[in-house]
């Protein structure tokens, strides 16, 4: 028996893999107002258990965590996978061309909400199991998961659950499948992702709304919060608060290679997103450099004064606006936070409430740690072409607790099209991807076994 093997029964077992995919996608979960999170909990946990993985569901303060564990216990290495069976609302209902809930095949995508966020990307971990168990009878190595059912609210319980349970999720190498493959259909292996602070920093002035006539003599929160924010950060791009680049990582030099060999149409880009130019940062507009190792500062949400239709012409007695400050190895968000108020303090806005709507840390694995020549050796292998590595994305999540409390590589290997309308309506995942996903977990299980390389320790 060998890969080969593997890899025909998935081919020769579509129908099954999908009926069973479709199955946890039919189940909604949607944490944002707790629809159907217990259910699709234990759903998700009798699938796992049909393979012969040992499994428990966790109550949380919100939400279930399913945690299993299948393979040996002799000191074989360990693989970790994570996942979150929690979806995005599907509304707007009108925009969807079929069911959210009721998964549909058109065009080599399965259409249905959380059908690569993050459900069927998970799921192709699940079945790599039943995959390699059918052929080889058992595995060689321990395979541990674990699925959330809060990431998409900013995972408040993941990080107390895994600080409370090191020994139990103990591990060699930590693996997730989320985000997308490169625009081109290339396969990817992804090693790290930024950090965040989001904040909400109001400003006010008099006790009320005043008639505008009155703005040549009392002060406007909204003239304020325009100011302030100009400090913040310059038209180049580069955040002005003092001390913010500080303790950004020095990049490796293979980091910068790897970014640099990700294709790149900018002309494509621009013209795809209706504007004329990048910002420069301190990667002279280079879009993948800035992308990956740029921390930034951005509003994401600004409101003052009246925003109904027509005019009304007062002076507002407030000004709001929200940031999140994108965060790169190895700046920490509480620390960021310090810096801010300390330059809002220094410039005159002393009197600015800020309220913190949560952040995380940064991660990345170092691109020469032995695990990423694993990952792409497996990649490799099934997709038939060498992956592009990202040394990270611009994008935030939890990876950053299984860095820290674990010790352990933690590496994303995406299986979605990068079209694939995740948070939007008409969510997809492309067919190729699901069975290529389980392909590809099969085979980092049986490379982590049969390659003579030290991943942890």
């Amino acid at each position: 028996m060998s890969l080969t093997d593997v890899y025909r029964y998935v081919d020769n077992n579509q129908d099954k893999l999908l009926e069973d995919l479709f199955r946890f996608l039919r189940q909604p979960s949607i944490s944002t107002r707790n629809e159907g999170m217990d259910e699709c909990a234990q759903l998700l946990a009798e699938e796992m258990k049909k393979l012969g993985i040992e499994t428990k569901i966790f109550p949380t303060g919100r939400h279930p965590i399913v945690f299993g564990e299948v393979g040996p216990t002799n000191g074989d290495p360990t693989l970790l996978i994570y996942g979150h069976y929690d979806v995005q609302p599907p509304e707007p209902l009108e925009l969807w061309d079929s069911d959210p809930f009721e998964p549909t095949i058109k065009n080599g995508r399965i259409y249905a909400r959380g059908s690569s966020d993050n459900k069927g990307q998970l799921f192709a971990h699940v079945k790599a199991i039943e995959a390699y168990k059918t052929v080889f009878d058992k595995l060689p190595v321990k395979v541990k998961f674990i699925f959330e059912g809060e990431e998409e609210i900013s995972s408040p319980s993941l990080e107390p659950f895994v600080a409370e349970h090191k020994d139990l999720l103990k591990s060699d190498l930590f693996v997730v499948s989320d985000s997308h493959i490169h625009e081109s259909g290339h396969p990817l292996v992804v090693l790290g992702l930024k950090g965040m602070l989001y904040v909400e920093i109001t400003l006010r002035g008099a006790n009320k709304d005043l008639h505008s006539m009155r703005a040549a003599a009392v002060p406007s929160p909204v003239w304020r919060m325009i100011h302030l924010l100009a400090s913040l950060k310059g038209e180049d791009g580069m955040v002005q608060i003092p001390g913010f680049y500080d303790n950004v990582r020095p990049l490796l030099p293979e980091e910068i290679t790897a970014a640099e060999a990700i294709p790149f149409d900018k002309k494509e880009l621009l013209s795809d997103l209706g504007i004329t130019s990048l910002l420069q940062n301190r990667h002279a507009n280079d879009y993948y450099k800035n992308m990956i190792f740029e921390p930034t500062c951005n509003i994401s949400g600004l409101t003052a004064g009246y925003q109904e239709e027509g005019s009304k012409t007062i002076l507002p007695c407030q000004a709001s606006a929200k940031l999140d400050l994108r965060l790169v190895p190895d700046q920490d968000p509480d620390t960021i936070l310090g810096l801010l108020k300390n330059h809002l303090n220094r410039n005159g806005y002393g009197d600015a409430k800020i309220t913190v709507h949560g952040g995380f840390e940064p991660s990345r694995t170092p691109i020469t740690h032995p695990s990423v020549q694993l990952a792409s050796e497996a990649v490799a292998e099934v997709f038939g072409k060498e992956p592009y590595i990202y040394p990270g994305i611009g994008g935030a999540g939890p990876n950053y607790v299984f860095a820290k409390h674990l010790n352990v590589p933690c590496l994303i290997i995406p299986f979605a099209a990068a079209d694939q309308n995740n948070h939007a309506p008409n969510e997809s995942l492309i067919l190729d991807g699901y069975f290529n996903g389980i392909k590809t977990s099969a085979t980092l299980i049986h490379k982590l076994a049969t390659t003579n390389i030290t991943i942890n320790g």
